[in-house]
């Protein structure tokens, strides 16, 4: 046994199998949506009460009005991109918090879009609030962050819940999001989903460590010669923590050794086995992944000029040095056909034969088949058995087929009145037509995926057999 196995405590993971209720305030003839997604912690007990249900319930869709002065908001304005707080405040339930650091949210992606011409092109903007920006001690139910997503690209209205909810199905430890109405000085800005923020409370919650890890953002292991857009060194990286990246560079250094080997997939797999804290929950990662189809994720390998994906974090443990992955803006997911692999002809994170040659994709942007990077092809080729098992106790046992429309037709009723009532939104009748593909687009995620199985099950091969 190696010192980072013996290192390692057993992970015990205890799953609360519960109908998540998803129902309007008050009404207790609203519907339930049939749900296992349990709130995976890495060896801490689940049967704890959560401080944080208030906020990230299902069964609430709570009002949050932002309260902004004139000055505050032709600051805001002035330069929407900066992602620079304001002072302001928010009332919730008939509380007033503040002050509070009030901006738009989204930097590269969701303001980018809307900004793109130089005014703002889209109807909503996605808000952050910060409970701490002013008053170190100020929380809302003991949280310092609030993310409000606009869900401009998703006409359903409900991608990003269902996404969150598979993952956490799976075993990962992923965020919640739910639904809120959003207000500015009592005018409706729209209907929004609240996700919950990667912070140290988050970490705190879901490892044993007890969040004296480091959290990283968006900076792949065996990749950290590309920097996240927002950062200039490796410790910029650095969500929450001690501003020590020594163990990610350790396992890069062991990542990039492994990659020149003459068996590189499978000395970057030992690698794998070694540094990632489990291995099982990474492949119930890659299984709702693949499912949910988040193409924007870990399999998106855009080159600005450096290659690197993006909408993720890592952390690692404080106890064993080990790293698990958390999901991360999961809005562009459950999209049939998926869009960059039909419009821009980009490989699958499994199609290890193709090309690695660079491709177009949106805003003219090269990027590159996932398989590319050395740990993606490991994963596909050295643990594809691991994925399929992981992919057939999810889609089988974990949450069903017919579950899954269940769910989607739960949160259809669930949201219906908000979501026509919203002048921002996306209209009645388009609304309507895109839950219907929503379900067509599910039944087309479940047999891409069954269809791999059953192809495995049928002849035993890994990608790269063929």
């Amino acid at each position: 046994m190696n010192k980072r196995s013996a290192l390692a405590l057993v992970l015990a993971v205890a799953v609360i199998v519960a109908g998540v209720v998803i129902a309007t305030t008050g009404d207790a003839s609203s519907p339930r949506v049939p749900s296992r997604a349990a709130e995976t912690t890495i060896g801490v007990d689940q049967q704890r009460s959560d401080p944080f249900n208030i906020v990230f319930d299902l069964s609430t869709v709570r009002v949050y009005d932002i309260q902004l002065g004139e000055a505050e908001q032709a600051k805001l304005d002035a330069n929407p991109t900066a992602e620079q707080y304001v002072e302001g405040a928010v009332i919730i339930d008939g509380k007033r918090y503040g002050p509070i650091g009030v901006r738009y949210k989204g930097f590269f992606g969701v303001l980018r879009q809307c900004f793109f011409t130089g005014v703002n092109t889209c109807d909503k903007l996605a808000w952050k609030l910060k409970f701490n920006h002013y008053e170190p001690s100020l929380r809302y139910h003991g949280l310092k962050r609030l993310n409000f997503h606009q869900m401009n690209s998703d006409e359903a209205q409900m991608r990003e819940v269902l996404t969150y909810q598979v993952f956490r199905d799976a075993g990962v430890p992923a965020p919640r999001s739910v639904f809120a109405l959003l207000r500015l000085n009592g005018e409706p800005l729209g209907f929004y989903t609240l996700t919950e923020d990667i912070d140290d409370r988050f970490i705190a919650d879901r490892f044993r460590d007890g969040g004296r890890g480091v959290l990283y953002k968006e900076i792949w292991p065996g990749n950290i010669e590309r920097l996240p857009a927002f950062s200039e060194t490796i410790e910029g990286a650095i969500a929450r923590g001690p501003e020590d990246p020594s163990g990610l560079r350790e396992f890069s250094a062991a990542l990039t050794e492994a990659a020149q080997s003459d068996d590189s997939a499978a000395g970057v797999f030992v690698v794998l086995e070694e540094y990632i804290q489990d291995l099982e929950a990474l492949y119930g990662y890659l299984a709702a992944d693949r499912l949910t189809d988040n193409w924007d994720g870990i399999v998106a390998w855009y080159c600005v000029p450096v290659c690197g994906n993006h909408n993720f974090f890592w952390y690692e443990d404080a106890l064993s040095g080990e790293f698990s992955l958390i999901p991360w803006d999961v809005e562009n997911s459950w999209r049939s056909p998926s869009p960059i692999r039909t419009y821009y002809e980009m490989p699958d994170w499994d199609e290890t034969e193709r090309s690695c040659r660079l491709r177009k994709v949106f805003w003219d942007i090269d990027a590159r088949a996932p398989h590319c990077n050395p740990v993606i092809h490991a994963l596909a080729t050295q643990g594809w058995e691991r994925y399929i098992e992981a992919s057939r106790e999810l889609m089988e046992h974990v949450v069903t087929l017919d579950e899954m429309h269940a769910r989607v037709d739960a949160i259809t009723e669930l949201i219906e009145p908000h979501v026509l009532a919203d002048e921002n939104g996306p209209g009645e009748i388009q609304w309507r037509a895109a839950v219907r593909l929503l379900h067509d687009e599910i039944d087309d995620r479940w047999q891409y995926i069954a269809d791999k199985i059953a192809a495995w099950d049928a002849t035993g091969e890994v990608p790269g057999d063929g």
